[in-house]
């Protein structure tokens, strides 16, 4: 599969699928299912672009914590391998502060945007969440922190029901070992960012996605976004933790799909 050189870093790149364009960008934290089913949704309709996130997955291992700034300029980079001039861009928890980014600096590269999991900038709450994963990537085990994120990340049902692909994930976790800086920096490029500028040069038009039980980016977050951007809609799940585009993917495929159509 492709890698792209963009600035200093090798970045892992594939595009799936059959239609128009769409990027599809994401946090590096994915649970026991992934989002192949998410993946395999969007396909159906679109040319998805996926990739790893620069110095993480199979993308080259380089120094972490840069920008949403410097991850969407990446985007474009990508985009221009891929062939794409313009795509609909989906963006997850922290994919949500690049494709923001992307969108309000690169206008003529975004033709709709969906915001799944936003977060509007880095409030009391959320400097006191990210610090504690910080602080448990640095004393915990690797397999610990795994089970600690997914307590955070993923509602109850969710862990009970995958429960032995959890411990599948704990365990492959102690095979090396834990980045704890390389966690830290992108926490703190999330807690640095801080998307309310941006949301007023936003003009394609944007879904804004939030789910209630979402310890991770509460609901106020989307609300906030869906408010501040010029025409967006607000969509709600009721039930799916933070990553509910991967927990709850028909749902959140029945939400997207008619809007990126």
């Amino acid at each position: 599969m492709p890698r792209v050189r963009i600035k200093d870093a090798q970045i892992y790149y594939e595009v799936v699928g059959q239609g128009s364009p769409l990027v599809l960008t994401t946090g590096q934290g994915t649970g026991p299912q992934a989002r192949a089913a998410l993946i395999e949704g969007l396909a159906r309709q679109h040319r998805v672009l996926v990739y790893d996130q620069r110095g993480t997955g199979r993308s080259e291992a380089v120094p972490q914590g840069q920008s949403m700034d410097e991850l969407a300029d990446d985007i474009v980079g990508l985009m221009d391998a891929a062939g794409f001039d313009q795509a609909h861009v989906l963006g997850i928890s922290t994919g949500t502060g690049k494709a923001t980014s992307l969108a309000a600096r690169h206008p003529q590269r975004v033709q709709r945007l969906v915001l799944a999991a936003p977060w509007t900038h880095g409030d009391e709450e959320l400097h006191i969440l990210q610090n504690m994963r910080k602080a448990a990537a640095r004393c915990l085990p690797p397999d610990h922190y795994v089970h600690f994120n997914a307590l955070l990340i993923y509602p109850p049902e969710y862990r009970r029901a995958h429960a032995a692909r959890f411990r599948a994930l704990a365990e492959q976790a102690l095979q090396s070992a834990q980045d704890a800086e390389g966690i830290a920096a992108r926490l703190d490029a999330i807690l640095r960012f801080d998307a309310r500028p941006l949301y007023p040069r936003i003009s394609c038009p944007t879904l804004v996605v939030g789910a209630r039980d979402d310890l991770v980016m509460p609901f106020w977050f989307a609300e906030a976004a869906a408010r501040a951007i010029a025409g967006a809609r607000l969509a709600t799940v009721e039930h799916g933790g933070h990553l509910f585009a991967e927990t709850s993917s028909d749902e959140f495929l029945r939400l997207a799909l008619p809007f990126l159509a």
